[in-house]
């Protein structure tokens, strides 16, 4: 696993391929603050540019999006057909595979993605050791035989002072048992224990992603925490639970543990 350190990606060398992992790029998002009087440029020259120096600058064999490529929940907009569309014609020619793992915002992404992305189930996939989905609904109980699992879909944030600007966007790191996790992804499937043939023995842990899109704020620990939106089931259910989990800067740095930045008011 290496963070890059400048955004909010993520490389994962797995399965004999070398992956770069980004999560919640929201395109046409910016028509949303438009309708309320907030008016942001097109992110999509901006995504690209970025996107394309992690490429460059990491040489991954497969961009894998987690979910989130587009932001309009019901539907595809003029707008996002037209940026899903020219996102995944440029990086297509700049990296070998794409596979999208769509989230609750991707409607119509299989269309759009057509013969320049291979989109997988929403319930994720995995590549060597690891397990990877947007994170807003279950993933299958043989995702629990996975060493980590990758999800975005929180777009978690912390505050270092008060007032806009404040928020910074973070990873964060946890670990349960493989045989709660085994138990709780059979349940969910209607599969009993034995039928799901899980190995029990270990640990699985899971790494949160920040959102890439620049223009959303994100959502604040201390909201996550108390149960606020975006949160997934694997955090809803205490499956994982993120008071004890670890707060990681884009660089990987750890600033400590969840409980003891809500405990202390956030950092300001």
């Amino acid at each position: 696993m290496e963070f890059v350190g400048d955004d909010a990606a993520l490389i994962l060398e797995t399965g004999g391929k070398r992956l770069l992992l980004i999560s919640d790029i929201h395109l046409g998002y910016e028509a949303e603050l438009a309708r309320e009087g907030i008016y942001f440029p097109n992110q999509l020259p901006n995504i690209l540019e970025r996107i394309s120096k992690l490429l460059e600058r990491h040489s991954v064999d497969t961009l894998v999006l987690l979910g989130d490529v587009k932001h309009r929940v019901a539907g595809v907009s003029w707008r996002e057909s037209r940026q899903v569309t020219e996102l995944l014609k440029v990086l297509s020619k700049r990296v070998g595979e794409i596979i999208i793992t769509p989230g609750n915002h991707d409607a119509g992404v299989l269309s759009l993605a057509e013969g320049m992305a291979e989109v997988v189930s929403g319930r994720g996939l995995i590549v060597g050791d690891a397990w990877m989905l947007h994170g807003h609904c279950w993933p299958p109980p043989q995702a629990a035989e996975a060493k980590l699992m990758v999800i975005g879909h929180t777009h978690p944030t912390v505050s270092f002072a008060r007032g806009p600007g404040s928020r910074r966007k973070i990873f964060l790191a946890m670990k349960t048992s493989r045989g709660r996790v085994a138990k709780m992804l059979s349940a969910k499937a209607g599969v009993g224990a034995g039928e799901a043939k899980v190995s029990r023995g270990g640990f699985v842990r899971l790494l949160i992603m920040p959102h890439f899109n620049n223009a959303l704020q994100g959502v604040e620990l201390s909201q996550l925490v108390s149960g606020g939106r975006g949160v997934s089931p694997l955090l809803r259910s205490g499956l994982f639970k993120l008071e004890g989990a670890s707060i990681l800067m884009l660089d990987g740095t750890r600033l400590g543990e969840v409980e003891w930045y809500v405990r202390s008011g956030q950092l300001w």
